[in-house]
């Protein structure tokens, strides 16, 4: 068998890039996109599941970010750290980049069971490759646990 064209399994995989977005225009096409219909219902979820998580939330404006994968995730515009109880009995203090990773992993995770939700467990899976890289991965996966 000619082997010339199989893919070469010990390269790394590319570096998923979550890019800022700063753009009015673009930020109002972001939930659209992962969520179409339910974009309301999605953003919503994820507010939902902060306040859940934790208590000390009390809103505020939200950065939204697109992964190069097609991923998306959204985190509170703080310098704050954030104490998430998740339900599984994990407690730690978070960034707020890393609070919202962890709710819109809840929100995708949950949204996942809809009759048409197939768009948020890829959306799920997107992030989770993501999550994968980061420096934190230990802590966000112990909250989604």
């Amino acid at each position: 068998m000619d082997n010339q064209y199989l893919e070469d399994q010990s390269a790394p995989a590319p570096a998923i890039i979550a890019t800022l977005v700063t753009d009015a225009n673009e930020r109002l096409g972001c939930l659209p996109a992962i969520a179409g219909a339910h974009c309301v219902v999605l953003e919503s979820a994820v507010y939902d599941f902060m306040r859940d998580l934790c208590p000390q939330y009390d809103g505020g404006f939200w950065h939204f970010y697109r992964l190069s994968n097609g991923g998306f995730y959204m985190a509170p515009d703080s310098g704050d750290m954030f104490k998430l109880s998740s339900p599984n009995g994990f407690v730690h203090d978070v960034s707020a980049d890393t609070a919202g990773v962890v709710a819109c992993g809840f929100a995708y995770s949950h949204m996942s069971f809809l009759r048409d939700g197939q768009r948020f467990a890829r959306a799920y899976h997107q992030l989770a490759a993501y999550i994968w890289q980061r420096p934190d991965v230990d802590v966000i996966q112990a909250a989604l646990d």
